[in-house]
């Protein structure tokens, strides 16, 4: 029997030094269908906008969890299987994203449609990490299931990709790049300071110097190997 879990995300009204907001989850229902799910959705939704504008201008988005009753261990990973589906939605309810892959990494990730990937190369969006939304640079997309096909037909065999991989590749402004799954970003609402930009940027660039560095250095290798 599979179980849809319901919950809404939403900020703080003090945005943090960086850009950032803390979030907060709050469980709204488990149901037998996702249609039931949506519904109530919906109904909250509008009890939300008919009580306060400003407690639904802090909605970030709501999420559904879709689980198996019963479902044990994970035979490949000897862990428990958290989701077998997730479900991302605006404020207003409409449908955002949808990744049907378990954390259990028992279904293939075979691309998902382009259609579906909602972000592009050099987008500011806000991305769900820890305990916050935080403005990040997207700078890789998820592969498409077109590309998927091309790879595998040139490759000769499928390529082993499991939820992981249909991820954004982002700048948060820290050390390097990060992989979140597509439904933990969504696209920028309001408005972002030079100053944050500039640090996202300054993240880009430095990692691109760094790889370029370490190409040189490997090349300078080779050479002299050979």
């Amino acid at each position: 029997m599979q179980l849809f879990e319901l919950k809404s995300i939403t900020r703080s009204s003090n945005k943090r030094p960086d850009g950032s907001y803390k979030v907060s989850e709050q469980e709204l229902g488990v149901f037998d269908s996702v249609e039931k799910a949506e519904a109530f959705m919906k109904m909250y939704i509008d009890k939300v906008k008919g009580y306060s504008d400003w407690q639904y201008s802090e909605l970030h988005c709501f999420v559904i969890y879709e689980k198996t009753l019963n479902r044990g261990l994970s035979e490949k990973w000897d862990s428990v299987c958290e989701f077998e589906g997730i479900r991302s939605y605006y404020p207003d309810g409409t449908l955002y994203c949808d990744s049907p892959y378990d954390d259990a990494c028992e279904k293939p990730f075979r691309g998902r449609p382009a259609e579906t990937i909602k972000l592009k190369v050099g987008d500011i969006a806000w991305c769900w990490w820890g305990d916050g939304i935080h403005p990040c640079l997207v700078a890789g997309l998820p592969m498409t299931d077109v590309h998927y096909q091309q790879r595998t037909e040139k490759l000769g065999h499928e390529m082993g990709l499991d939820y992981t991989d249909d991820s954004y590749t982002v700048y948060l402004g820290g050390y390097g790049h990060d992989h979140p799954a597509c439904w933990l970003c969504m696209p920028y609402y309001g408005k972002i300071s030079k100053r944050t930009l500039q640090r996202l940027y300054a993240c880009k660039r430095r990692e691109e110097a760094e790889n370029e560095q370490w190409r040189k250095e490997q090349a300078k290798l080779h050479s002299e190997e050979s």
